[in-house]
């Protein structure tokens, strides 16, 4: 229960997470590599290369990304959050080095098509999935690995990651839009904030 008068955001940081940048990602990524942490390798790149929601993320099964035979280069889902609503399925493409990841973790974890793709360390894939307090503490033990505040960033900074990127190289809004899922594309400009970083962006070039 807060005093009366307690500012209810003291010491926390609000409004929006931010993305991370291509050069964390990489950190990231190299980090995790040298401590052969193959699932967490592979969680990691397909939550940068999807932007799944981390509802969505937790509940991949091992066929949503692979064939008895090979990888899947398209993933296609439908969102938990739009399901009711028989919104249409979402797709994403995995990169060379995401399917890679994913074929040496499956290699190792010996999943059948129907498991969850990713369930705790140690847990036998017929167990539940991985639940999304448990991918926020993954997400917080990376970015402590990488020497980043986890007060600073959320689940939403890793869905934000790629279409941000998208974005900023090509300005291609529409195609940040379709890879978030999103239905307006209003929803997709407030959700990465292009007006506001091109407010900034504008804000760097004048001075009173």
């Amino acid at each position: 229960m807060e005093k009366p008068g307690a500012v209810w955001n003291k010491g926390k940081v609000v409004g929006k997470k931010p993305p991370l940048t291509p050069d964390q990602v990489v950190l990231i990524r190299l980090l995790l590599r040298q401590d052969r942490a193959l699932r967490d390798v592979a969680l990691f790149n397909i939550a940068v290369d999807t932007s799944f929601r981390g509802s969505d993320l937790v509940r991949l099964r091992v066929s949503d990304v692979a064939t008895p035979t090979s990888i899947r280069e398209i993933v296609e889902i439908r969102q938990k959050k739009t399901e009711k609503r028989n919104a249409r399925p979402v797709q994403a493409r995995l990169s060379p080095a995401t399917r890679d990841s994913l074929r040496a973790y499956l290699a190792d974890a010996e999943k059948p098509l129907h498991a969850w793709l990713f369930t705790g360390q140690g847990v036998r894939w017929s167990q539940s999935h991985l639940s999304e307090s448990q991918l926020w503490r993954l997400f917080k033990s990376w970015l402590e690995k990488a020497r980043l505040d986890p007060a600073l960033y959320g689940l939403h900074s890793l869905r934000r990651t790629f279409p941000t990127y998208i974005h900023q190289q090509t300005g291609n809004l529409r195609a940040a839009q379709l890879l978030l899922g999103h239905a307006s594309i209003e929803s997709t400009k407030d959700y990465i904030g292009t007006e506001q970083a091109e407010a900034l962006e504008i804000a760097r070039k004048y001075h009173l």
